[in-house]
């Protein structure tokens, strides 16, 4: 029987979403362990608000659905003026940290922060970015996209090499490229990034302990760029 590789994606799409709300709940059942052993018992209500303090005043929909409490808590929550909501789904304390980048993948997951949004996020680059960088699948549509956005279509099977997870200064995790990535993408389009920052990048990478060249090639190959990544290498690092 032939494989249908569209439900074949459907599915590691659900995996994926299974995958996640089961760390979510594991880590803070083991942070609410940490409790029980102390004679603690939480009502829903406190274990959200012990969540929320735990988690730099954030909350969102999908963290009640890995927690197992109805998102009708959130309401509450906010008519007590414990948290306000920031947009559909997410909800911060008035103390809480404003994540704008943790935010903005929240609201569209399949983004991934690229180029110099991914350079920023790893601390490879001191310049603060004046707009969100993010690598999209061809076909994949915006509803509301933001006006600070750069947006980079690629094919579906450039869309996955590469892809990380880091904290943001806030801490929370988001996913980006990571820097064999970087370097593909600034070889590739190298007509459209700024020549010194092009060079100021490529010589990083060559001084950055941690480079996996047989990553990069792997990622080249994939990519089909391979020689030009070997001869731009060669000429700046």
């Amino acid at each position: 029987m032939k494989e249908n590789p569209d439900l074949k994606k459907q599915l590691a799409e659900l995996q994926k979403e299974n995958d996640f709300l089961i760390k979510r709940k594991t880590e803070y059942h083991q942070h609410k362990r940490g409790k029980a052993t102390k004679g603690v018992s939480l009502s829903k209500k406190e274990i959200l608000l012990d969540f929320i303090e735990n988690n730099n005043g954030i909350v969102t929909n999908k963290d009640c659905k890995a927690l197992g409490i109805p998102t009708i808590y959130l309401t509450r929550l906010e008519r007590e003026g414990i948290v306000f909501r920031v947009e559909k789904g997410i909800f911060l304390t008035p103390k809480g940290d404003y994540d704008e980048y943790y935010f903005f993948q929240y609201r569209y997951p399949k983004a991934i922060f690229s180029y110099i949004s991914a350079l920023y996020l790893q601390q490879f680059t001191d310049e603060i970015p004046q707009y969100f960088d993010v690598t999209i699948p061809k076909g994949y549509r915006f509803n509301t996209p933001s006006a600070n956005l750069n947006i980079h279509f690629v094919f579906k099977e450039y869309y996955e090499p590469g892809i990380t997870t880091v904290p943001t200064h806030m801490g929370n995790k988001v996913r980006i490229y990571d820097f064999e990535r970087i370097v593909c993408d600034f070889v590739i389009h190298r007509e459209k990034i700024d020549s010194e920052l092009f060079v100021k990048t490529l010589r990083s990478y060559g001084n950055y302990p941690k480079k996996n060249l047989a990553k990069l090639y792997e990622y080249a190959t994939k990519m089909n760029t391979l020689e030009k990544i070997k001869q731009t290498l060669e000429v700046l690092i």
